[in-house]
This record gives C-alpha cells, structure tokens and sequence, in this order.
C-alpha cells in the first residue's frame, strides 16, 4: 500500500527513543501492528514539500502538529488548500489530531481550543455510526490522546460516528473519502507518558489522571487495521 505522508511537525530526536522515531516510523510501526507494509513518501508541509504529481497518490495521511488550524501560519493555509484540492480529485484523506482538525477546518468546519483544557492519556470514545471498513467492530475503542484542540463544529457535508464527553467531534468522515480522528493510533504510551510528564505545570488539572490512564490497554492496533480498511475499501465481511 502506498502512501503521500503529509508531514504537519517532527518528533525532536531526544523522544525517539520511546516515541518509535518520527512520524514516518511511528505510522509504519502502527501498520505492521496489523502485517500491512506500506510504502510512504514523506512531503514535509511545514516546509512547502508536497507532491509533484498530485495523480500518483490516492491515499494520504495528515499527522498530528503542535501548530495550530486556526493560527492561519503561511505553511497551514497552504495546506488547507491542498487539501480542497485532495477533495475535489476524490483522493482519500485520514486526519490524526491536528490532522484531524484541519480537514475539518479546510473542508467548511470550525476548530477552537478547548475551554476543557488538555485532552492527555489513554480515552474511551463511543462509535456512533458503524461504517464498512470497522472490521473488527468495536462499538468503543480505548486511544492515545494528547491535545488542546477541537473541532466544534463539522463541515455541512460530515458526519459524526465517534464521541466522548471532553471531545464531542472524535471522528467524522465525508462520503467515505474522508476520515478525522482527534486521538492518536500511532503514539505509544511512552511516548505519552513522556509529553505528560514534559508538561506537568500545564497539566495540573489531568496530570495524575493521565497517568493514570496509561496503564489501560488502548486499541490502536484496531484503527491501523480499520484505516488499512478505509484505504483499500470496505471489507464487506464486517457485517
């Protein structure tokens, strides 16, 4: 399976040790959770890098970033059009966090941070709408979190098949060609654990509640197995 990674940041090296390495590595570890080996091309976007022949892709993936949607820094607006254009060519799209919140944003939503604060730890979210590719189904999935983002309000067009109640929008997907989720399948907990502890001040108010939460069993490697489904089309088996 072949894959433009649309690069949002970069892990410092320091957190390789327990993240996995940079995105390239942490989203091909989480598809070998599932025996899938993909070939990703990396297009670092906070730098201008994006395809030269937008047509060799029909899959891609917008990772996470510290940046913000709704800063409007040059690299971000750039992106959010590329990703008008991604939909208009009918190519296939999964947002993970800032990701997530972009294509949103781009595509006729609204993101701001949230007035809750922190979103950090392992999360239980709710499925509220079962698609194809949900093989095998969970009807709710403990992930990986780690944000101050939201997405409060979806583009017309989107549909919500995920909540929880600190993150109403945790999925939405568009004419199964577009998929946001807000957590993060490819993060390792200790990784997590790791940007917990960096930002203990910060997160005084969920600090020992996020700890805490690691020692849950998370099901990032159902949603590897669920976005190797929604690339390749529904598994009709599921149901």
């Amino acid at each position: 399976m072949k894959i433009a990674l649309l690069q949002a940041d970069h892990i410092p090296a320091y957190r390789h040790c327990v993240s996995g390495g940079n995105y390239p590595d942490m989203f091909a570890n989480l598809f070998l959770k599932v025996s899938t080996i993909v070939d990703i091309d990396v297009f670092d976007v906070t730098v201008g890098e994006y395809p030269k022949d937008i047509n060799h892709y029909d899959k891609f993936i917008i990772t996470g970033s510290k940046a913000t949607s709704f800063e409007r820094l040059p690299w971000v607006c750039v992106l959010e059009n590329y990703i008008k254009t991604l939909f208009s060519l009918h190519k296939k799209m999964i947002g993970i966090c800032f990701g997530h919140q972009i294509l949103a944003q781009a595509l006729g939503g609204r993101v701001e941070r949230s007035v809750k604060g922190w979103g950090v730890g392992v999360q239980c979210i709710k499925i509220l709408e079962r698609q194809a590719w949900m093989c095998p189904f969970h009807d709710h999935l403990s992930l990986a979190f780690y944000h101050q983002d939201q997405v409060l309000e979806l583009p017309q067009n989107a549909t919500l098949i995920a909540t929880n109640t600190f993150c109403p929008v945790q999925m939405f997907v568009i004419d199964n060609l577009v998929w946001g989720m807000q957590a993060h399948p490819e993060m390792l907990r200790a990784h997590n654990h790791l940007l917990i502890k960096e930002q203990k001040e910060a997160l005084s108010h969920c600090f020992e509640s996020g700890i805490d939460s690691l020692r849950m069993r998370d099901h990032g490697r159902v949603v590897a197995q669920w976005m190797v489904n929604f690339f390749e089309g529904a598994n009709d088996d599921c149901w």
